[in-house]
């Protein structure tokens, strides 16, 4: 029986299958962890546009409703900017910290998308070790 081919120690293909099949879990994880950010985007465009409907209709403070929506929404980016909202439901002050919180999932987002390097697989990296050895 060949030594490379045992099963305590699997071959140049099976490792690079093993290789193959974690980058395709790690990238359909990234892939969730994107589209959740653009989700969480588009909802605070969302928000910030029913938030200019208040503005635009004079409204000195934001519904209940939307207010509760706005909480979870910033609360969920950061918990420095739910602290900043506190209870001012100002329409201008409320646009604001929105705009902030999305400033940091836009910048969150942008770091999802920088490439990241591949770790390199020395595919016959034992048979190294036993020449030098």
């Amino acid at each position: 029986m060949n030594a490379v081919a045992t099963p305590l120690r699997p071959g140049p293909m099976e490792r690079t299958c093993l290789e193959i099949a974690r980058l395709e879990r790690a990238a359909a994880f990234r892939r969730e962890r994107v589209s959740r950010a653009r989700q969480r985007v588009r909802e605070s465009d969302a928000l910030l546009d029913l938030v200019e409907e208040c503005r635009l209709r004079d409204w000195r403070l934001i519904p209940s409703h939307l207010w509760s929506a706005v909480v979870r929404a910033v609360g969920s980016v950061d918990p420095g900017l739910r602290d900043e909202l506190g209870i001012n439901r100002d329409p201008e002050h409320v646009a604001s910290v929105l705009f902030a919180a999305q400033e940091l999932l836009l910048e969150r987002l942008r770091e999802h998308r920088l490439p990241v390097r591949a770790e390199i697989i020395p595919l016959f990296a034992h048979v190294a070790q036993e020449a030098a050895g």
